[in-house]
């Protein structure tokens, strides 16, 4: 029993191009970010797709209806678990002046994420644990079926990290694109899947998106 999952990342956000960190905060698409996620759907309609899983945050659940606008019956479902990590004191505020305050935070996120602890938020393993709990749930829960996930930068950058089978104290840091998908094949009962292809974003040209890795 052969179990597809695409992994997605929310459309463009104000907060992405502030840039300013967002982390669970509601954040809604801008209209780039709903042009991206529309044009996503047009890219995805030819896919079968049994369901659609989102982050609970509007920004996510939201690019989850533009994909599945493109076809019949296919429902958007919100799952706790997958949001944005929780940046906690820097919520809402600007990157730049974040990084004068906090040099060593914003240089783990760079050069060690596994070290990563926001102040008064999470942490990369917290992230890492839920995210990976969440989406074996959603898979033991879907076996033989195709579905979509729609979740953060932050957030998949950690199960991205977990399908690669290597201990979390290497993970590097690999933020996706704003509504990129990445493919994954999960064989009868494992819950380890192999990767298929990451980061698929043609759908958009290169310049369309904001390169700002700190939501």
């Amino acid at each position: 029993m052969v179990t597809t999952v695409y992994l997605v990342r929310h459309g463009e956000t104000d907060y992405n191009l502030g840039p300013r960190y967002q982390g669970q905060m509601d954040i809604p698409l801008n209209d780039n970010g709903r042009r991206q996620g529309d044009l996503l759907g047009q890219a995805m309609k030819n896919h079968h797709i049994d369901e659609i899983f989102s982050s609970p945050l509007s920004r996510a659940f939201e690019t989850g209806e533009l994909i599945a606008k493109y076809h019949d019956s296919v429902a958007v479902t919100a799952v706790r678990g997958l949001e944005e990590i929780d940046v906690g004191v820097f919520t809402g505020r600007m990157v730049e002046e974040v990084g004068q305050e906090y040099p060593e935070v914003l240089r783990s996120l760079k050069e060690n994420p596994a070290q990563l602890q926001y102040p008064e938020g999470e942490s990369c393993r917290d992230v890492y644990n839920r995210m990976v709990k969440t989406i074996s749930e959603i898979v033991e829960q879907n076996r033989g079926r195709t579905i979509v996930i729609v979740s953060h930068g932050f957030a998949l950058q950690n199960y991205i990290h977990y399908t690669t089978g290597k201990p979390f104290e290497e993970m590097g840091s690999y933020i996706v694109n704003n509504t990129s998908r990445s493919k994954f094949i999960f064989e009868d009962g494992s819950l380890m899947p192999e990767t298929v292809y990451l980061n698929k974003h043609d759908h958009m040209a290169e310049s369309d998106f904001s390169q700002w890795l700190k939501k």
